[in-house]
């Protein structure tokens, strides 16, 4: 079995275990909603802008709910985790296979803190452009629907779609260190590693800020999550730019221009000491889920 294969296998296994709760979660949200629709109002929804940007804002936003969802669902899950495979007991079958540790683990991460949120915004996008059309036509009817370029919403959305699944990698680099420094210790300290971990640094960071007048560790918290945001808007001036142009004149938005210069600024941030400093941190975590997976085998 060649390595590729190998990693292909170790995905295959994180959705055969995984598929019915990552399908719950990424499903279940849009559903219930488009199944209580019928029985809520949305009176006044178009009163106040035009119906185009009233429809790419639901179709975005649902993505971005989805994205959230998964998201915050997935950091619930990773330090559990990096301890799964000595839990069940089948570290022995899965070290069977040609390779090492690392694939197992980096198979894990991909799969939880990367392809299950990509996903998530994808289907998000999908499932905004149906509620976006039910909740047209239960206010205003055919007529309502028809009135809205949805040709023009959706060559709106993808670029958008596009810039916020560039994000979500570039995002997922910044927090790395964090999610990273969580499983390790919730490998080598098992239940007591996310408590010991948010002890440290809540009490490390107020003595080193109230004692010793540093606060270097807010500092640094500060900047991973600062990037973690501009991952998605890196102009934030340019942003608020385009969304009185929106207002005004919502056929003229140029989205696939902002997410392309956007993504370009957020590219250039990661030229940023705290992104390689943290990224250190991170692969110093992943050596040591690596050498407690070996002693554990």
């Amino acid at each position: 079995m060649t390595a590729s294969n190998r990693f292909k296998t170790l995905l295959l296994r994180e959705w055969m275990q995984h598929k019915r709760g990552w399908l719950v979660t990424l499903l279940a949200p849009p559903l219930v909603f488009l199944a209580i629709l019928p029985f809520g109002t949305v009176e006044g929804m178009t009163k106040e802008m035009p119906p185009l940007p009233v429809a790419l804002f639901i179709v975005l936003a649902t993505g971005m709910v989805m994205f959230l969802i998964s998201y915050v669902s997935a950091m619930f899950q990773m330090p559990g985790l990096a301890r799964r495979d000595q839990q069940d007991r089948s570290i022995e079958f899965w070290l069977s296979l040609p390779g090492g540790h690392s694939p197992s683990i980096g198979a894990t991460l991909l799969a939880h803190a990367l392809l299950v949120p990509l996903a998530a915004e994808v289907i998000g996008v999908l499932f905004g452009g149906v509620i976006a059309s039910a909740l047209f036509i239960k206010q205003d009817g055919w007529a309502g629907w028809a009135g809205v370029p949805w040709g023009t919403v959706m060559s709106m959305a993808v670029p958008l779609l596009l810039r916020g699944l560039f994000g979500t990698l570039l995002m997922t680099l910044w927090l790395a260190p964090l999610v990273l420094i969580f499983m390790a210790a919730s490998a080598w300290l098992k239940r007591w590693g996310v408590p010991a971990v948010a002890l440290a640094l809540g009490a490390g960071g107020l003595v080193l800020d109230k004692v010793y007048g540093n606060p270097i560790v807010w500092r640094l918290l500060s900047a991973q999550w600062d990037g973690s945001m501009q991952s998605f808007v890196a102009e934030p001036a340019l942003l608020r730019q385009f969304d009185e142009q929106i207002r005004r004149h919502p056929d003229s938005f140029p989205a696939a221009s902002w997410a392309w210069q956007d993504g370009l600024s957020a590219l250039q941030n990661l030229a940023s000491p705290h992104l390689v400093g943290g990224l250190i941190v991170a692969g110093i975590c992943f050596g040591l889920l690596v050498l407690k997976r070996s002693r554990s085998a």
